[in-house]
Formats: C-alpha cells, structure tokens, sequence
C-alpha cells in the first residue's frame, strides 16, 4: 500500500505521495478538492500521470529524441513512457523520495539521483509549507556531480476544466508546435493577460507561453473558487495543457521552454557548478467567491 504523508493547518489540507514522484494526491481548501483529485486505482497503479501535481526535475517538458550535446559531451536520455520518442519531465516524477522531516503543516522530501543516463548526479528536494489558505512548495537541485550540470525546474498542477473556468496570466507569446508536442516557431503577441480561450479550444492546447511575470490566476464561478499562484523569479516561462475533451487544465510554472537543451541560446536553462544548486518556489492560494 502507498504511504501518504498528510499536512494540515487551518482551511488546508495537503496529502502527498512520496513513493509516487514526490508529488501531491489532494489539495483540500475548506474540505474542497481544490486540484484535480487523486483516484485509488491511482494510487493502487502508483502512476504519476493521475496525481493532483508532480515535480519536474532536473528538466521540464520534453527533450527531442531524448538527445542533446552539453560541454562536448553527447546525453542519450531513453523515453519515460510507452512508445514515446521524447524523453519528458525528468527524473523525479518517475522515482520515490524520501521524507528528511515532517511536522503537522510541513515537510521536506528529497530524491538523490546517481548518473546514469542522465550522466550528473545530484539531489533534489522539495520544502512544503501550509499557510491558512494555501501552501507553498520550494522545488531545488543541487549539482552533486563533479563537472558542471545543465538544469531546469518546474511543477505540474492539474485542476479540473468546468466550462466557465478562466486563466488569467501576463504573457507575450507562445511556440507553435509539431505533431510531437515539439516547438517548431515563437509567435510574439502583445502583452495579454486573459488566455481563458486556450483552455475550452475545439483543438488540444499543449503549449509554452513566454513573458510570465511570476502570477497567475485561475477562476471557476461555478465552483465559487479561485486559485493564485505566484512563482519565484527563476519561472518566467509558463506550460499550458487542456485537451479539448475538457478533463483538465495544467498550469505549470516552469524556468525555460520546452527542449531549451537544444536551443543555440538555451533560453532558461541553467549551468550549476559543482555543489551549486538553483531553486523554483511556488505559492497557491485558495479563496471562496
């Protein structure tokens, strides 16, 4: 049976998956199910794919063919699921962490990963803290490795997509993509801060938006809620995913866009020295209308 790791403090209550991808099955604001909630044939599967949230490191969104040249070195990165092509995520999603401490409104969980595919080692942890309304996870990796590692961060939230929710976010452009999810072109627009369209389109939204001032705000009239999320400085880029069946919207805060890694300029992703290690926080917040 999957161990759950349940915090609390006033109106919140947050259950996590340790063993699952460290990641979250329940975010409940006043007994509401504030994200998408976790199933037990979920949880019995021990599938990542079905939590309310998961953790994204060292890297977000998908690697073309798994593949990438860092410092004359050649990353061959095999695909995470099924047939897939594009490796995704990283690898915390994938593997169990750890519980370094825990109290009743608070935790620290921690993945040490040895080089093997991914040829650097290094550790990541995760810090949640509740407040009254809400909660805060701080997302970092430390380079344990003894040559320079290129990383990125991000988290993936999945809330329920009720035909009057809206998103609102500052955003200035989003990458057009292939068939394989991959980015193809950047359409610069001017600075726009309602996207609720992207999340009820006749077509699949899966795609990153740049220009993210680290806030975001997600409303469900129907459901009297609204959810704030604010980000670190390290996320200006912004993954949005909504099928067009209306199950769900993701709305991830992320440090760079989807293959940065082959980018010439590598847009976001970050070179940690040895011991050196980069952070993403973000905060939700619940609120009643």
């Amino acid at each position: 049976m999957t161990e759950l790791l349940t915090l609390r403090r006033g109106a919140t209550e947050l259950v996590l998956t340790p063993e699952i991808g460290g990641g979250i099955a329940h975010w409940r604001h006043d007994g509401v199910e504030v994200m998408r909630e976790t199933t037990p044939e979920t949880l019995a599967a021990r599938d990542p794919l079905g939590l309310a949230n998961f953790p994204l490191v060292p890297w977000s969104n998908r690697i073309r063919d798994g593949r990438f040249r860092f410092a004359g070195r050649e990353v061959h990165l095999p695909p995470h699921h099924g047939d897939a092509v594009n490796t995704i995520h990283g690898q915390g999603w994938i593997n169990a962490w750890d519980v370094v401490a825990a109290s009743e409104n608070d935790a620290l969980l921690v993945y040490d990963h040895a080089a093997d595919h991914w040829p650097w080692a290094y550790r990541a942890e995760q810090r949640f803290t509740l407040a009254d309304d809400g909660f805060t996870v701080l997302l970092s990796v430390e380079n344990r490795s003894d040559d320079a590692m290129p990383a990125g961060l991000g988290q993936h939230p999945y809330y329920p997509n009720q035909p009057d929710a809206t998103f609102r976010a500052r955003l200035d452009g989003w990458w057009e993509t292939d068939a394989a999810i991959m980015p193809l072109r950047h359409h610069a627009v001017e600075p726009t801060e309602d996207w609720s369209p992207w999340l009820h389109s006749a077509t699949t939204t899966d795609n990153v938006f740049s220009g993210w001032n680290g806030r975001a705000a997600m409303t469900w009239p129907s459901r009297g809620l609204r959810v704030t999320m604010t980000a670190g400085d390290a996320a200006r880029y912004m993954v949005v995913y909504a099928p067009n069946d209306g199950s769900v919207m993701v709305v991830e805060p992320v440090t760079h866009p989807t293959d940065a890694f082959n980018e010439e300029s590598t847009p976001g992703i970050r070179v940690l020295a040895p011991g050196e290690r980069m952070e993403l926080e973000m905060r939700l917040t619940a609120e009643r209308l």
